[in-house]
């Protein structure tokens, strides 16, 4: 007895013995050090050295778990405070057979004397009290056995809720009624809620655990791991920095991705392996997609046209000092009209090489066709002034021929009428009256060539065969007097304007009739081939043909093959005329010098664009 006296006046830990209403019935020297009493070894009297309402019971619940398992108290210091400590629970009945019980103090959660520092329980106590992640431990029953100071202030406005022995579904709730889950009202369905979460989330100890917001502005990651005793270790870690820099990184993201949704430009993102990493709406909408179907595509699976743009996926083609490639794609849109597209594409690299090609797309299909336009503006200047030039030389070659006869013959007139010999007034006057009648045949040619060529504004579907047929019409007299046969076989529908393409048909038919051989009836032959890309109109003669030594001259102005009129009449304007009408529509006209019965002109239509194929302007 003497042995276990000394021993229990000398173990380093705190040892009470209480009765069942926990006043102190006998404590060693380390339990009067802990709680402030006299060394004198005087049991102190007067209040229990437990803080609670149901000391008794829980004193006997605690004792017939067995003395193996240590639980959280409040004690009561003898100078009036309060501090927190777990403790061993042991039975012991006294010599009058009432039940009193052994407390042995194992870990000192708060309070306590700088004395009782050798006890391991302060020393982790204080040493979790450092680390700014909140920390605690709940028993098997979830009640708190020990926290830090980090644990108790994230609890905020409900932190006098943090006390040992307090179970976790009493703190959230507190917490629920302090107003730190924003916009949850206690008592209500979503309070419960609330409560319910927390205390899945912490029972899930292989989760990973949880975020939550938790007060103003704040958010809380918690974590639950089960230690080897079967306690619940809680982790509360304030992420509120983390999540407002996440917040800032996601509004800079959601700026950066609207940004490139209103470029007028298609941005496309792919990888080394061509897997697209990134589109915008302009480009999804261009290939017929959405955005999220074309995350992890493979690219040339969606390009349509990959061959057009094979250089910019090389990506052996970029090189760290060569990182950009631009190029120009001419393609087929949607609604069958040819687009133009430029494409720039950089190359990120990392150390294995090319990591990612950022390119853009811009359509470039309105400049282009303003570019053509301006070109076909200046081809048709071109023409214009070549036309005028030909119309200067005509004025002082073809006019002064006529000009010349005239003041020839009006001289001999006048030197005649002043000799008085009239025998020759008539000749002279017949030669001045042609001359007259040439010149004005001429400037009536000269007006028909300036002002019928490249005047349509816009083309429209016409048909060849009544084109043919109008020209028939106003040709009949000449057909008749010649005695000829002209075969039409059926002809397509081509664009262009009416009036020029029968005034077309009408000069190559009259050519036809008119150099016709002496003395045979001419038959003209009228007909079309037609290819994808072209229709050539055809018109063939057997009359006294053109030495093909002449095919460069018998388009211009005014050159006449047959100076004699009294058989071949005409001003040499019809096949210069004949060109330009040709040419406004785009086409050509030549003499197939390869045909031998007489003559024969093909004039080649371009045909409109046709659909072939599902080709588009996609970067591939």
């Amino acid at each position: 007895m003497d042995f276990a006296a000394a021993l229990y006046q000398n173990l380093p830990f705190p040892v009470l013995i209480v009765d069942a209403t926990a006043h102190v019935v006998s404590h060693n020297d380390a339990a009067a050090r802990t709680f402030g009493w006299s060394k004198d070894r005087q049991i102190p009297s007067g209040s229990p050295v437990i803080d609670g309402t149901d000391v008794v019971g829980l004193l006997a619940s605690h004792a017939a778990t067995g003395r193996e398992n240590a639980y959280p108290f409040v004690f009561c210091h003898d100078n009036g405070s309060r501090f927190e400590a777990t403790a061993h629970v042991i039975p012991v009945p006294d010599e009058t057979g009432n039940t009193c019980y052994a407390l042995l103090l194992r870990s000192l959660l708060s309070g306590g004397s700088h004395g009782e520092q050798i006890l391991l329980g302060q020393r982790i106590a204080s040493a979790l009290d450092t680390m700014k992640e909140g920390f605690a431990i709940f028993d098997q029953e979830e009640r708190l056995i020990m926290f830090n100071r980090s644990y108790k202030e994230r609890c905020g406005a409900a932190r006098d809720a943090v006390r040992v022995g307090a179970t976790l579904e009493s703190i959230a709730r507190a917490s629920v009624r302090a107003g730190m889950f924003p916009g949850v009202v206690e008592g209500t369905p979503a309070a419960e809620a609330v409560v319910r979460e927390r205390l899945e989330s912490h029972r899930k100890t292989d989760s990973g655990g949880s975020v939550f917001e938790f007060g103003k502005d704040r958010w809380i990651r918690g974590e639950s791991h089960v230690a080897e005793t079967g306690d619940i270790v809680a982790l509360r870690v304030d992420i509120s920095e983390l999540k407002r820099t996440e917040a800032a990184l996601e509004e800079k993201r959601r700026d950066y991705l609207s940004l490139l949704q209103i470029l007028p430009d298609m941005i496309l993102r792919f990888d080394r392996n061509l897997s697209i990493r990134f589109a915008n709406d302009k480009y999804a909408a261009h290939v017929g997609s959405t955005t999220d179907e074309l995350l992890g595509r493979y690219l040339p699976d969606v390009a349509c046209a990959p061959e057009q743009t094979a250089d910019l996926m090389n990506i052996a083609n970029y090189t760290r000092d060569a990182p950009v490639r631009s190029l120009e794609v001419c393609v087929e849109g949607r609604d069958g009209q040819v687009e133009w597209m430029f494409w720039t594409a950089v190359a990120i690299f990392d150390d294995d090489g090319v990591a990612e090609i950022v390119s853009v797309g811009r359509d470039i299909t309105e400049s282009k066709r303003q570019q053509q336009q301006v070109e076909a503006q200046t081809n048709e200047l071109r023409r214009k002034n070549e036309a005028l030039d030909q119309f200067t030389a005509t004025v002082s070659h073809d006019l002064k021929a006529p000009l010349r006869h005239l003041s020839m013959f009006a001289e001999m007139i006048s030197e005649d009428l002043h000799r008085g010999e009239h025998d020759e007034l008539a000749h002279y006057a017949d030669h001045v009256r042609k001359s007259a009648a040439r010149m004005r045949r001429i400037i009536d040619s000269l007006l028909e060539f300036s002002q019928i060529a490249y005047r349509i504004a816009t083309p429209k579907p016409v048909g060849l065969s009544d084109v043919v047929r109008d020209a028939l019409v106003l040709l009949e007299t000449h057909i008749q007097e010649a005695g000829g046969k002209v075969d039409v076989a059926a002809l397509p529908e081509i664009m262009g304007d009416q009036e020029l393409l029968k005034r077309l048909a009408q000069n190559l038919i009259g050519n036809a009739l008119k150099y016709r051989k002496p003395e045979e009836a001419p038959v003209v032959r009228v007909y079309c081939r037609e290819t994808d890309e072209a229709v050539d109109l055809i018109v063939e003669d057997d009359g006294i043909g053109i030495d093909p030594q002449h095919v460069g001259r018998i388009f211009e102005v005014f050159q006449r093959l047959h100076r004699d009129e009294t058989v071949y009449q005409g001003t040499g304007v019809g096949l210069a005329l004949a060109r330009r009408i040709v040419e406004s529509h785009n086409g050509v006209i030549a003499l197939d010098t390869t045909y031998g019965p007489g003559a024969r002109f093909i004039v080649t239509f371009p045909q409109p664009a046709k659909s072939r194929g599902s080709d588009r302007g996609r970067l591939g």
